[in-house]
C-alpha cells in the first residue's frame, strides 16, 4: 500500500459552506412566499371582478331584449348561496352560487347578495347604491335591483368585503 496517496479533501462541504446555503435559501424563500400568496389572492380578486362584469352583461342583455330589468321580487338568493331567477338563468348567465365567488371570505359572505337600488329623492333619473348598514350581510358580489324594473347594478367587494373592487356604477 505504499504508493497510494491520501487526498485531504473527499469533495463535502464544510459547515461555512452549507450554512451559508441554507442562509441563501431562507433569504429567497422569504422573498417569494408571500408573493406568490399575493399573486393568488389578486388572481382571486380578479376573478370575482370578472364575475360581476358577467352578471351586470347579463342584466343589460334581459334589459335590451325585455324593456326592463329584472324586478328584485324576480330575484331569488337561497341559504346555500344559489341564485335563483326563471327570468335570467340560464338564459342570460349560467349557474351563480357560493362556489362562483373565489375570494376567502366567511362561509355567511361567500357568494352573491341582493339589495334595493333607490331612486335618489332630487333627481329620479339617478340610482343611488345604499351603503351596508351595521349588521347588514354584505357578499363578495352584490346585485342591487329596483322593485320596477328601471336599474340595476352590481359590485365586488374584496375579501375585508369593506373596500369595492369594482361597481358598474361607474
Amino acid at each position: 500500500m505504499r504508493g497510494m496517496k491520501r487526498l485531504g479533501n473527499e469533495g463535502g462541504f464544510t459547515l461555512l459552506e452549507v450554512m451559508a446555503v441554507i442562509i441563501i435559501v431562507g433569504v429567497i424563500a422569504a422573498i417569494i412566499i408571500p408573493k406568490l400568496t399575493l399573486s393568488t389572492e389578486n388572481a382571486r380578486k380578479k376573478a370575482d371582478v370578472a364575475t360581476a362584469h358577467q352578471i351586470k352583461a347579463a342584466l343589460d342583455r334581459y334589459q335590451v331584449e325585455n324593456g326592463i330589468y329584472p324586478k328584485k321580487t324576480e330575484i331569488e338568493i337561497k341559504e346555500t348561496g344559489e341564485v335563483k331567477s326563471a327570468k335570467l338563468i340560464p338564459k342570460y348567465i349560467g349557474k351563480l352560487d357560493k362556489s362562483t365567488t373565489q375570494q376567502a371570505v366567511a362561509e355567511v359572505n361567500k357568494g352573491f347578495g341582493l339589495a334595493d337600488l333607490k331612486a335618489d329623492a332630487e333627481d329620479s333619473s339617478l340610482f343611488l347604491i345604499p351603503e351596508p348598514k351595521a349588521g347588514e350581510t354584505v357578499h363578495t358580489i352584490m346585485i342591487y335591483l329596483t322593485n320596477d324594473g328601471l336599474a340595476a347594478e352590481v359590485r365586488a367587494y374584496d375579501g375585508d368585503l369593506k373596500n369595492v373592487l369594482w361597481t358598474s356604477a361607474n
